[in-house]
C-alpha cells in the first residue's frame, strides 16, 4: 500500500484518470482516508450475496438485487492511504455551532409523499405491519465549480463520527454518502453490529427533549430482530443500549451488539439475514419488503444498500448506506434520500420534516463543493 498525502488531489487525479472504478472512505474517527481503485474490466458484479463467499474486496450493494442494480465488488488492486486536509480533520470536531439550513426546509409533504404515506399508513393501521420504512428522493442542482473531491472532504470534516465515502464506477456514475450505521463489522471472530432507528433533531447542540414513545418501539424492533437472527444461528450476543448517538445534526437512538463467531463462513449466511435490517426495511421483514417495493413510489437503487470492505478471513466492515446522493455518468443533478420509519401513530407532516431534516446532511455537502464557499 502506498501512501499519499493530500485526499482531495487523489481523488482529483483519479477521476481525470479515466473510467476506472474507485473508492475513497474515512472511517469513523480516523485522520487519514482509504482509497481503493480497480480497472473495469476486473470489476466484479453479482446477484446476490452467495457468490461474495471467498472473495475480498470493496463491496457496493443495493437495497434490492436485480433491475440492473447489481452487487458490485471492486478487487483490491491498488490501495491507498492519504490524509485528509486540515480543514477536514477529527480535531475539529463535529461542528458545534448549528448547520446552516442549505435551501428553505419544506414543511408541506409533496403529493407523490402523501400518497405513498397513506397506503403506509393504512397498513399499519390494520395491523399487517409492526413498522414500515417510508422513503422519498429528491434533486439538487450542482453549485458552480462544484468538485467531488472538495465534496468528500467537507463530509469528513462536519460528519467525523459518521462512514464518509465517495464511489464510482462507470456503471453507477457516482455516490457520496455520511453513514452513521454499521451493518457488520470486525474480524478474528470478533464482530459487531448495531441497533440504530429513531431519530431527534438537535438544539445548539443538545437534544430537544426526552425520547418519545413511538422513537423508543422504533428503535426496539431493530434490536429485537437482529438479536432473534443471532438466536436462530446459535450464536452467542452481549448488548449495550439503548443510549443517544450523534450523526452531524442528528441523534438516534443506537444499541451495540457484539458476537463471535467460530467460522468466516459464517458471515456471508448472516449478512444475508441481516440484509434489509427493519432500520431500513419493516417488520416483518419479507413482507415489508414486498410493501415497499409495491408502494413506495420509485426505485431506491443503492440507498439503503450496504457497503464497506469485505475480508472474511481478515476485517470486515459494512455500512448502510444512508445519507447519500448520486449522480449518474453526464448528469445534471444530485439525487439524494432520505427515509424513516413509520409506525401506526406517525403523522404525516411529521415524518415529513424528518426526512427535510435528513437531506440537509447532503445538502450542506452539496453547497461546500461548490467554489464559492469551501473553507
Amino acid at each position: 500500500m502506498s501512501r499519499m498525502q493530500d485526499d482531495e488531489a487523489v481523488i482529483d487525479e483519479w477521476i481525470k484518470g479515466g473510467k476506472d472504478a474507485f473508492v475513497f472512505y474515512r472511517e469513523p474517527g480516523e485522520s487519514v482516508c482509504h482509497g481503493i481503485r480497480a480497472a473495469r474490466s476486473s470489476l466484479q458484479s453479482f446477484e446476490g450475496i452467495p457468490p461474495l463467499d471467498g472473495k475480498t474486496g470493496f463491496v457496493f450493494a443495493p437495497f434490492r438485487f436485480g433491475e440492473g442494480h447489481p452487487l458490485w465488488l471492486l478487487p483490491l488492486e491498488e490501495e491507498i492511504e492519504a490524509g485528509i486536509s486540515r480543514a477536514a480533520c477529527p480535531d475539529e470536531v463535529e461542528a458545534p455551532a448549528p448547520m446552516p439550513f442549505c435551501g428553505r426546509l419544506e414543511e408541506q409533504p409533496s403529493k407523490e409523499y402523501r400518497e405513498a404515506f397513506r397506503f403506509f399508513s393504512a397498513a399499519l393501521r390494520a395491523g399487517d405491519f409492526q413498522k414500515l420504512v417510508l422513503s422519498r428522493a429528491c434533486t439538487d442542482a450542482f453549485p458552480r465549480g462544484f468538485s467531488w473531491a472538495r465534496a468528500f472532504g467537507a463530509a469528513c470534516r462536519r460528519y467525523v463520527h459518521s462512514y464518509v465515502y465517495l464511489f464510482h464506477t462507470p456503471q453507477t456514475g457516482f455516490w457520496l454518502g455520511a453513514t452513521p450505521e454499521i451493518l457488520l463489522a470486525g474480524g478474528k471472530g470478533d464482530y459487531r453490529t448495531v441497533a440504530l432507528a429513531g431519530t431527534q433533531f438537535l438544539k445548539e447542540g443538545k437534544l430537544a427533549g426526552p425520547w418519545s414513545e413511538k422513537n423508543i418501539r422504533e428503535q426496539a424492533f431493530v434490536t429485537e430482530y437482529i438479536g432473534g437472527c443471532l438466536r436462530e444461528r446459535d450464536i452467542r450476543f452481549t448488548v449495550e443500549g439503548p443510549y443517544t448517538a450523534t450523526a452531524g445534526e442528528l441523534a438516534h437512538l443506537k444499541t451495540d451488539i457484539r458476537f463471535r463467531l467460530s467460522s468466516a463462513e459464517a458471515l456471508g449466511g448472516l449478512l444475508q439475514a441481516l440484509h434489509p435490517t427493519p432500520a431500513v426495511c419493516g417488520l416483518p421483514k419479507e413482507e415489508a419488503f414486498r410493501f415497499i417495493l409495491s408502494h413506495e413510489g420509485y426505485d431506491r437503487g443503492y440507498y439503503a444498500g450496504f457497503l464497506g470492505r469485505w475480508e472474511p478471513e481478515g476485517k470486515t466492515a459494512l455500512y448502510v448506506n444512508l445519507r447519500c446522493m448520486q449522480c449518474g455518468e453526464g448528469a445534471e443533478k444530485i439525487r439524494l434520500y432520505a427515509g424513516g420509519g413509520i409506525l401506526p401513530a406517525s403523522v404525516c407532516e411529521e415524518e415529513w420534516m424528518e426526512t427535510e431534516r435528513k437531506l440537509q446532511t447532503m445538502k450542506y455537502v452539496i453547497s461546500k463543493g461548490g467554489t464559492d464557499v469551501f473553507g
